[in-house]
């Protein structure tokens, strides 16, 4: 990631206001203009002159022989924020085999991304040619740029948009992350108090489940444990639908046997994974769920697991 870069993003995001921010994207986007992944947290070219070429190939490209480009056999890894999903794309994306540009919000939600108000469960009805262009269009480039066979994406509203993915994407698959709720929402709750000083809170950070609005709680740790339960219960509730596209990894047993649990989701994906590849995974990873019984108070503990209780037992989790 370019060292400038990441320095004139975070300086921008200081100085101007969200509102301010959310005008300059709706100014840019409709020109075309694509925030490359040095600005954000994707993988992907890291320095100025190589986004440059970058984004002139992919604009040049989509406008000749790229017109009408399709991404086939995406690898999509979704999960309830702070479920461990960032580690396990990391991983995953050492397979030589793929191209990984995760996050990409400038692409899923060109216009709405930084809307505190916006819904995230899209589904196949709010498809617009346009946007499965884009998508199509982006993430087929970003392949092709890398000469990498497959292309895996996480983001973390896609785990409420299935029905919307699987009208754009038909041949996609799914890796679905599950950790214990208790950890996701102490997790939750501890992101939400390094919060900055001044910046605008949203009702309902991270993503927003289905009748996320009738979720919103002024007892935070409530409030997690319910988005917890709904983006997981959405998620699982999809699992028949998706049948042989759907596949589950456990944070938890990720941390305890990382080269084990990745060499099986590269199988299910299609992927190889011989011995020179698994040894470069860690043959361990530090779980961090310990931290739920010393950071959350007793009544919190109470409140999470009272409202997470069902669905915890559903997953195999003791309480």
């Amino acid at each position: 990631m370019g060292t400038g870069l990441l320095v004139l993003r975070q300086a921008l995001k200081r100085v101007l206001p969200q509102p301010v921010r959310a005008a300059l994207r709706r100014v840019l986007y409709p020109a075309r203009f694509h925030l490359h992944p040095a600005l954000s947290r994707y993988t992907g070219p890291e320095s100025v002159v190589t986004w440059a070429v970058y984004e002139a190939g992919f604009h040049l490209w989509r406008r000749t022989w790229g017109r009408g480009a399709r991404l086939a056999r995406p690898i999509f890894l979704i999960g309830c924020p702070r479920s461990g999903t960032t580690i396990a794309v990391d991983l995953f994306a050492l397979h030589p085999e793929v191209a990984n540009l995760s996050e990409a919000p400038e692409t899923w939600d060109p216009r709405g991304y930084e809307d505190f108000e916006a819904d995230h469960h899209w589904t196949a009805a709010d498809v617009r040619p346009e946007d499965a262009a884009r998508l199509h269009a982006r993430f087929e480039y970003h392949r092709r740029w890398h000469g990498r066979p497959r292309f895996v994406n996480k983001y973390p509203r896609s785990s409420v948009r299935i029905d919307y993915i699987r009208a754009v994407f038909p041949d996609a698959v799914y890796i679905h992350v599950i950790r214990d709720g208790r950890a996701v929402a102490a997790s939750m709750l501890q992101a939400l108090g390094r919060r900055r000083r001044g910046q605008v809170k949203p009702d309902m950070p991270f993503t927003h489940p289905p009748g996320w609005r009738g979720l919103i709680r002024q007892d935070k740790a409530e409030q997690v444990a319910l988005q917890w339960r709904a983006v997981v219960s959405y998620i699982v509730s999809k699992r028949a639908e998706l049948g042989p596209a759907y596949y589950e990894i456990r944070y938890e047993e990720l941390c305890e046997r990382p080269r084990a649990v990745l060499g099986a989701a590269f199988g299910f994906v299609g992927l190889g994974a011989d011995e020179e590849l698994l040894a470069r995974l860690p043959e361990r990873l530090d779980s961090q769920n310990y931290k739920w019984k010393q950071q959350l108070s007793l009544q919190q503990v109470e409140t999470i697991t009272r409202t997470e209780a069902p669905l915890l037992e559903e997953l195999g989790y003791s309480l």
